[in-house]
């Protein structure tokens, strides 16, 4: 078992579980201390199962809940092979996203199997944001059920953050690459309403030559918003990205490049 400090460093073969100290209580009270038990972990809600097994597990004594997900590589090991876990990457993506100020996830512990550099099993444990709801969940569940005058304000005001969220990970070469709604959590805390990324084992920091990954963050905020929002809207919503003093060919190609990228898996037609 290591420390923090070595969270990320690579291992070829054999089991490693890192974790900072003050978690391992945490992880015994629910019988996970051991690394032999992570492969067959299945305690708690399932949210999804197969290749990505992701459980939301309430600690006893009404301490709170936390996020167990397992990527599991039994029928493809090479797939991974000298590479990067996701479990790994996306912890290390949290890390980069609260270093430039965007709120996420915290991770408590990191679990990884490997046999000769093969990836065996990728495990990640998550703390649950209070006072969350899901993006896709929130707009349809609580937005769209305030009366308008309060609904625009708050929908102004998420749309201010989360773009301001998206060109200050832009700028510093980060990119979610799977920022679909249900991957952004909208907490409500005393009036105030704030999102917080989540869920990025794709995610990738690239300085220069970045233009692609720009327009694949945007068109996953786009695919869903094409349910509620006008053409017209979105375009306009390329200018909280682009900025007021964006050219209008600017906004034009970035809103084209949008739609050619949904194209690949239409939701419906774009036009300005």
């Amino acid at each position: 078992m290591s420390s923090k400090n070595s969270l990320y460093r690579y291992i070829f073969h054999g089991t490693r579980l890192n974790l900072a100290p003050e978690h391992l209580q945490l992880l015994t009270r629910i019988n996970l201390e051991s690394p032999d038990v992570w492969p067959t972990f299945n305690q708690g809600e399932v949210l999804s199962k197969g290749t990505t097994t992701c459980l939301k597990v309430s600690l006893p004594d009404n301490q709170g809940t936390i996020y167990f997900k397992r990527y599991s590589y039994e029928k493809n090991r090479w797939e991974f092979f000298l590479r990067r876990s996701k479990a790994a990457n996306e912890s290390i993506n949290y890390l980069r996203f609260k270093k430039i100020g965007i709120s996420t996830l915290d991770t408590i512990a990191l679990y990884e199997q490997r046999s000769l550099g093969r990836l065996i099993f990728a495990c990640i444990i998550t703390t649950e944001q209070p006072n969350t709801m899901r993006l896709d969940h929130f707009f349809t569940k609580v937005l769209l059920k305030m009366p308008k005058n309060e609904r625009l304000i708050i929908l102004n005001n998420i749309k201010e953050q989360l773009f301001e969220q998206i060109k200050t990970a832009h700028r510093d070469g980060m990119f979610h690459l799977d920022l679909k709604w249900r991957n952004i959590l909208i907490q409500h805390n005393e009036g105030t309403y704030s999102p917080i990324w989540i869920d990025c084992p794709r995610g990738i920091q690239r300085r220069f030559f970045n233009y692609g990954l720009k327009v694949a963050d945007l068109s996953g905020l786009a695919r869903k918003a094409l349910s509620f929002f006008t053409h017209q809207q979105l375009y306009r919503m390329i200018y909280c990205y682009l900025g007021p003093s964006a050219s209008k060919a600017e906004a034009r190609k970035l809103f084209f490049d949008i739609a050619k990228h949904l194209n690949r898996r239409p939701p419906k037609k774009m036009t300005p």
